[in-house]
């Protein structure tokens, strides 16, 4: 049986794979990252060593999924570690930024965005973050799947997060893209129509990696895994079938 260990977005928590866990099959291993449901955050390359030793725990064969800020990480373990990776599945996520300026900047503005988070707290940060179009899709789950999701972001301090932001943020990695070839396990990269960028993120990741499969959901937006999980599920499934 495959062993998924699955690694959730920023602001969010293990929880949010419950869904797709329950319609792929297999076992399933979703734990809260740090900065996230209390777990204190200290460091990227703390971070990628703890995935790496969630993953020696558990028995093969190993599918480490990621979704966004997780996936970005998944690719980090999976190229530092890839004894512990069998397979590799990627939802809505970069290599982080090749340009040395922009990831700066982007440092920059996820450094000014921790602020916010410091000053507004928790609760408002969430409705500000929620409210914007990169999450529009979730919009069609209705009120009551949306506040549950509120509220399983909500079990994160405002400490938390921001530090996620400065530590974890596309600024705060390296750029991991110039190593995409090192990969020699099946890889599989997820992404929605709608999310243009990373709909083209996956795609040329995809003619960068020696064994990859590319999956764009018609009609999907980048929160692919609450907007879709039975598809998400499907392709996860479908894919990592034995033959």
């Amino acid at each position: 049986m495959l062993t998924y260990l699955a690694l959730h977005g920023f602001t969010q928590r293990g929880s949010m794979w419950a869904e797709v866990a329950a319609l792929a099959g297999g076992q399933w291993v979703t734990p809260d990252l740090p900065g996230h449901g209390g777990r204190p955050v200290r460091s990227w390359e703390e971070t990628v060593g703890l995935v790496a030793g969630l993953l020696r725990a558990l028995p093969a064969p190993r599918c480490l999924v990621g979704y966004s800020m997780g996936g970005r990480l998944g690719l980090a373990v999976a190229l530092d570690h890839p004894g512990l990776v069998d397979r590799l599945a990627v939802v809505s996520a970069s290599p982080g930024m090749a340009d040395p300026e922009a990831r700066r900047q982007r440092l920059a503005e996820d450094l000014a965005l921790a602020g916010r988070i410091d000053e507004i707290g928790a609760e408002a940060f969430l409705d500000e973050w929620l409210s914007r179009p990169l999450f529009g899709g979730l919009a069609a789950r209705g009120p009551r799947w949306r506040e549950r999701d509120r509220t399983d972001r909500l079990g994160s301090t405002a400490a938390g997060m921001a530090g996620a932001l400065r530590l974890l943020g596309q600024g705060a990695q390296p750029y991991l893209g110039d190593r995409l070839g090192e990969l020699s396990m099946p890889v599989l990269l997820m992404a929605g129509s709608n999310d243009g960028k990373y709909a083209a993120l996956a795609e040329d990741m995809g003619r960068r990696l020696p064994r990859a499969m590319v999956a764009v959901a018609p009609g999907a937006g980048h929160a692919l895994v609450g907007e879709r999980p039975g598809d998400v599920a499907a392709l996860l499934a479908g894919w990592s079938a034995p033959g």
